[in-house]
């Protein structure tokens, strides 16, 4: 069996095709969303119609990563974990593909104006959706071993592990400030479709400890 104590990593995870698309929400979306938001009464709306109207939306998806994790993962009996039992090592080649997004949650977003001057606070971004594509996914190549047979569980297993590498990638890549700085950007779109350039937008982005 795969458990972890026993499980062998051959080399590293090979993010064959690991790359950002971060922004492809917002810049298709975002777009839509901001052409079709234009108000007719546009001119009379206050900042906090607007406001309302954002909040409404609940989640804002702003950054979305692809990515393609392909590994070779072996396993070899023991005899009481001193040593390994000879022959009885096996091992596959596993391909794992998907697509991560990251957005801002809406619901706790608090909203203040000072003159013309809106300030908008919001929890950090968060993993919205983390989806794998399975055709392209699964098992290339296997090494199985009749004194020691690769099992459905021990694919299950090592997927599992795919799914964190995955998502500690984005964290590791930048993703959550492109979400961020997206969503900052598709906000200010908002407020700036509505109410004209002049009413300046900032932000204040709680830190995780406050937002739970």
């Amino acid at each position: 069996m795969f458990d972890k104590g026993k499980k062998k990593l051959a080399s590293k995870v090979k993010y064959a095709a690991i790359g950002a698309v971060a922004g492809l929400v917002l810049g298709i979306g975002g777009t839509v969303f901001v052409q079709n938001f234009n108000p007719a009464d546009e001119k009379q709306l206050s900042a906090s119609v607007v406001f309302d109207r954002i909040v409404e939306k609940n989640e804002l998806v702003s950054a979305s990563q692809s990515y393609n994790i392909t590994d070779k993962a072996s396993d070899v009996n023991t005899f009481f974990d001193l040593f390994d039992i000879p022959f009885t090592e096996n091992s596959f080649w596993y391909r794992y593909v998907g697509t991560i997004k990251a957005g801002v949650d809406l619901d706790n977003a608090e909203f203040a104006q000072q003159g013309n001057v809106i300030k908008v606070t919001l929890d950090q971004p968060f993993i919205i959706s983390n989806t794998p594509d399975m055709e392209a996914s699964g098992v290339l190549e296997e090494n199985n071993n009749i004194l020691n047979p690769i099992h459905v569980e021990d694919v299950d297993e090592f997927q599992s592990l795919c799914v964190e590498l995955s998502q500690q990638s984005v964290l590791d890549g930048g993703l959550m400030d492109e979400a961020r700085k997206n969503a900052e950007q598709d906000i200010r779109d908002m407020f700036n479709a509505a109410l004209g350039s002049d009413y300046p937008v900032e932000f204040e982005w709680r830190e995780l400890d406050e937002a739970e």
